[in-house]
């Protein structure tokens, strides 16, 4: 067969050089091959169909309405807006599509960063203006090059420089040309402006040099930025095993909006390193990272894998030429088995599923914006997929365990909300179908800038159903083995109690006579006005009246607050039945809390949403003796063993077992619970709460010893009482 160059093709098609790349990256054109790094595409070739929502006049002089807003990180909706204000002005093709002049956006991002405009500076594109940051809790604290990296980001803002995809290829380009340097003691290693010589064929890499070749669009273009920007190309990097340096420039200088848009988190090398530490890898079996990034899960595998064993793949083309270079730097791999092992294919839609991993590790995407055409072929594919919406990490899970052999391990980082979220119970019961979670990891917050807590999850491929025995979890608290075969349900994983706090969950849940707020209560949001700053005043009038928010809510009673408003029902963007605010009697909990924190309220004030409403309507059962047991400690034992949540949800409360019991003991009760809500202070508060708690435990027939396991989990917390 014939073959043309990228360069002959793009004349044969009449587009530019660059798509053409793009095009073979992502297998679009028919027969194209790689050869030692060059694209070399069939002469028969048959120009594919231009599968983008729209086309530009020339991609190479104009950008979509989506790519400007993606290079501004502003939704296509603020876009939209901004050209409705006049902030935003396009140029438009006969066919009435929306597109920009490329020169046109260039100059507008300078002035943006400069500050030169000051329209479009506002909390949607903060980001962007406040320019690029080292995102060094990627590395390890003794990374040596982050003073070099910090000093390149303090000279891209001195010199104003826009930081384009291309001008990112050309600095990594610079760097790995360092790092080659460097490990391997050439000659030229240490001098300024490599890539500049590397681009005069100056100097060589041997047989990377592909490899740099492929992070260079155009080698006139690549040239001139080197010249015009010589200060941000002498800077001299080192090689650092173990450290993903490349990765971290592109990561540092990569738009945070644009990390958003494609779900990508980027994994510290300490929870890499966490995840690794779990299994004992063997020299024979092989590694798949389906979602690689830049490579670092592969970095940190033992020295005891050959690479001949390790796969990564990512959709990101960028990310792959990276992950390349690391895996070149790390194992001096054959140029033909890093392209063969390190892939561009989309891992839901384009991978190989025949080939069988021992071990399938990574953090797949969160949260990843998929196009209509794309859900369309998910939903006909994917059985984690049960509603409109899909979770871009359910189907990760879904597809990987279909690429592991029998016994074989899949590790991922992913949001704590896989394991008790209801949109996530499809990809629960296919785990309960066919695995056990041999790890658990429980990690908090675990990437800069991102309020999500995270857990490590180990599953273990069986083709069985799930066995809690043998389940190992974590904490930042504790470390427990689970040695008790437990029953499971999808609608929630609930694996963070040990075997003594599991079976006093279990006699809580099996007490002789109890009943439920489900079907027994009425619950309500608060309001929302949909502009807190118009209709809420901190001064009070004749006209207005208080309204709550969940921060003044203790247990038991209400604090007073200094927030108004004008009661006009019509006016707000979500309300619920006037009669629910209004109400004789009621309980009103805070809506966002790690804690269970009731209070009582009869005087029919108004709450926002942070502060909902729930009116409970069982016969001869007490409000305020109900209050009592939501405000317990054996109630926040099962909402933090069962729920492990920070959102208190109608179907949280309605799982809490209320003892029913005679009247004359509800009115013990109630006497103390009176005394909360009158307002103690000090020593009184807690011993009144205390003797209260007594009285509660002994409905449920706890043992001091079995009361004690309950304290230890729960008063490390707040108890939310002042």
């Amino acid at each position: 067969m014939d073959y043309i160059s990228v360069k002959d093709a793009a004349e044969k098609f009449k587009i530019s050089e660059r798509r053409i790349q793009k095009l073979c990256e992502t297998n679009r054109i028919a027969g194209c091959t790689r050869i030692s790094g060059i694209w070399l595409i069939p002469s028969d070739a048959v120009k594919p169909i231009d599968e983008r929502t729209f086309s530009v006049p020339d991609s190479s002089k104009y950008l979509s309405l989506k790519e400007v807003c993606d290079e501004l990180s502003i939704s296509t909706a603020t876009g939209r807006n901004w050209i409705k204000l006049g902030k935003l002005i396009p140029e438009n093709t006969d066919t009435k599509k929306t597109y920009f002049s490329k020169n046109y956006i260039t100059t507008l991002k300078k002035e943006i960063q400069s500050g030169k405009i000051s329209a479009l500076k506002s909390r949607r594109n903060k980001k962007f203006v406040s320019g690029y940051a080292l995102y060094n809790s990627y590395v390890s604290e003794n990374c040596i090059n982050i003073p070099t990296i910090q000093k390149l980001l303090a000279l891209i803002s001195k010199n104003e420089i826009i930081i384009s995809e291309n001008v990112i290829q050309y600095i990594i380009a610079d760097c790995a040309i360092h790092l080659l340097g460097n490990k391997k003691n050439y000659t030229w290693s240490g001098q300024g402006n490599l890539l500049l010589k590397f681009l005069n064929q100056e100097l060589t890499t041997g047989t990377y040099d592909s490899l740099i070749d492929d992070l260079i669009d155009n080698g006139e273009s690549a040239r001139l930025f080197c010249k015009q920007n010589n200060a941000i190309f002498n800077l001299d990097y080192e090689y650092e095993p173990h450290e993903d340096i490349l990765g971290l420039i592109y990561i540092s200088c990569k738009n945070l909006g644009n990390r958003k848009s494609t779900g990508s988190y980027y994994t510290s090398n300490k929870v890499v390193n966490q995840l690794i530490s779990k299994f004992k890898f063997k020299e024979n079996e092989k590694v798949l990272d389906p979602c690689c990034g830049t490579g670092n899960f592969l970095l940190q595998l033992p020295d005891i894998i050959p690479f001949d064993n390790i796969y990564g793949n990512d959709i990101d083309a960028i990310s792959v030429k990276i992950t390349k270079l690391n895996m070149a730097l790390k194992y001096n791999a054959d140029i033909n088995i890093i392209d063969a092992h390190i892939t561009n294919f989309n891992y839901l839609t384009n991978f190989n599923l025949d080939a069988e991993y021992h071990y399938i590790i990574g953090n797949p995407p969160w949260g990843y914006d998929f196009s209509e055409d794309e859900k369309v072929i998910l939903k006909a594919n994917f059985k984690s997929i049960s509603n409109k919406s899909i979770e871009s990490y359910d189907v990760f899970i879904e597809q990987a365990l279909r690429n592991l052999t029998l016994g074989g391990h899949l590790a991922f980082v992913l949001p704590e909300a896989l394991l008790n979220v209801k949109a996530h119970t499809s990809i629960r019961n296919i785990i309960l179908s066919s695995c056990s979670i041999r790890h658990l990891d429980f990690l908090g917050n675990a990437f800069d800038g991102v309020q999500c807590p995270c857990i490590i999850i180990d599953l273990q491929y069986q083709n069985a159903p799930l066995s809690t025995v043998g389940m190992v979890v974590s904490n930042k608290d504790d470390v427990f083995t689970i040695n008790t075969s437990r029953t499971t349900s999808a609608n929630h994983f609930s694996f963070i109690t040990s075997d003594k706090e599991y079976k006093l969950l279990q006699k809580i849940r099996n007490i002789d006579s109890a009943c439920y707020l489900k079907d027994n209560a009425d619950f309500a949001l608060g309001i929302v006005t949909g502009n807190n700053k118009e209709y809420i005043s901190k001064t009070k009038t004749k006209t207005n009246e208080m309204i709550l928010k969940g921060s003044d809510i203790s247990k038991y009673h209400v604090n007073p607050t200094t927030n108004y408003i004008i009661f006009k029902p019509e006016s707000f963007q979500q309300i619920a039945p006037t009669e629910m605010y209004r109400a004789r009697e009621k309980l009103l909990y805070r809506f966002i809390s790690s804690q269970l924190v009731f209070a009582y309220d009869n005087t029919q004030m108004l709450s926002l949403n942070s502060c909902n409403i729930v009116i409970p309507k069982l016969r001869e059962i007490n409000i305020k003796y109900i209050l009592a047991i939501l405000n317990s400690r054996v109630a926040q034992f099962i909402y933090k063993k069962e729920f492990n949540s920070v959102k208190v949800l109608r179907s949280h409360i309605e799982s809490i077992p209320i003892p029913i019991t005679d009247a004359a003991t509800q009115d013990k009760i109630i006497s103390v619970t009176n005394k909360l809500i009158a307002g103690l202070n000090g020593e009184q508060l807690y011993a009144q709460y205390d003797t209260l708690d007594s009285m509660i435990c002994d409905l449920f027939h706890l043992t001091n010893t079995e009361q004690n396991i309950i304290k230890q989990v729960v008063d490390r917390d707040n108890k939310f009482l002042d």
